[in-house]
Order: C-alpha cells, then sequence, then structure tokens
C-alpha cells in the first residue's frame, strides 16, 4: 500500500511540475511552474489571429480580389418575413455605408448584367453564393433562401465583423 502511495505522490510530483518534497540531501530547491492545460484561458489572446472580416467577391474564387468587407457594413440582422403562403422565411439583412452603398450598387449591376454570383466569405471561409436579379441601389442587401441554423450562423458571423461604436457610460462627459 505504501509503495502505491508513493508512486502516486512521485506521480503528482512529475505531472505538476512541483519539486520533490522527500529530497532532503539539503540542495536548493528548484521551483518549476506547472504547464497549462486546456482549461486554462489566456489572459490576451494571441496577436497572431487574423481580424475577422467579411468579404464579398464576384464569383466563387477565393483568389479574386474582394470589392467590399465588413468595413462598410453598419448593420446587420437575422429577419423572419413570410412568403406569399404565409410560410416563415429566414432573410440575413445588412445595411451599408454610403462608401459601401455606391460600390454595392456598381458590383450588383455588373453581376445582374454578366449573371455572376456575389460570394460572401467569413476570413478564407465560403458563407452563400448570391445570384444577382437586378443592381441593388438602396444599400439594402438581403440573403435569403437559407434555413434558420444556417440563416443564424451567417447573420450572427457577418454582425462579429462589424464595427461597433464604443459604448459611453451615463456620466461620461460630465464635470
Amino acid at each position: 500500500m505504501k509503495k502505491k502511495a508513493l508512486t502516486l505522490a512521485a506521480a503528482l510530483v512529475l505531472l505538476t511540475g512541483c519539486s520533490n518534497p522527500l529530497d532532503k540531501d539539503g540542495g536548493t530547491e528548484t521551483v518549476t511552474t506547472a504547464p497549462v492545460t486546456t482549461t486554462e484561458a489566456p489572459t490576451d489572446p494571441p496577436t497572431t489571429l487574423p481580424k475577422k472580416v467579411i468579404y464579398f467577391r464576384m464569383g466563387e474564387d477565393e483568389t479574386t480580389e474582394p470589392f467590399l468587407t465588413s468595413e462598410h457594413i453598419s448593420t446587420c440582422s437575422l429577419e423572419f418575413p413570410k412568403d406569399e403562403n404565409g410560410e416563415t422565411m429566414y432573410t440575413v439583412s445588412m445595411l451599408f455605408d454610403e462608401e459601401g452603398t455606391d460600390i454595392f450598387a456598381k458590383k450588383t449591376e455588373e453581376a445582374a448584367n454578366s449573371g455572376t454570383p456575389i460570394t460572401i466569405w467569413y476570413n478564407e471561409y465560403l458563407l452563400t453564393i448570391n445570384s444577382v436579379s437586378e443592381p441593388i441601389t438602396d444599400g439594402n442587401a438581403s440573403i435569403t433562401g437559407l434555413d434558420f441554423d444556417s440563416a443564424a450562423k451567417v447573420s450572427s458571423w457577418i454582425y462579429e465583423c462589424i464595427e461597433k461604436p464604443e459604448e459611453t457610460t451615463a456620466n461620461e462627459g460630465e464635470q
């Protein structure tokens, strides 16, 4: 029984990186830290992660230069309109800023005339492939034809990438 307890204690010492409490030689004590486990969250996010961005591209080729990014999306929401049969549809709606509206209007006109789809990417991941039947000039874009789960995911990924103004407190600006 003592042998099992000592073996267990030795294993714990090795696993935790602690010094040997049974060392009686009077030598200097070496203190090591336990390795980081997956349950410990780092205090600061790694700086090597890419910024999360939504990209709009003409066509399905990921190497095509994006014509618009989430920098120009003002808002994004998940909506539940009814179709002509009263069935619930799941729609991701976006509103672009002024510059984004102009860019999107030109590119949707090009897509409608050429039959080229507009794709939306979350960093390097393709989210949606969208056909455009006519130019969208008012800055309001909608993604339709998704099931609930897909619409919820797409809207949350887009929303996550939108630059949001910093919140202010009620007392800010008071002297």
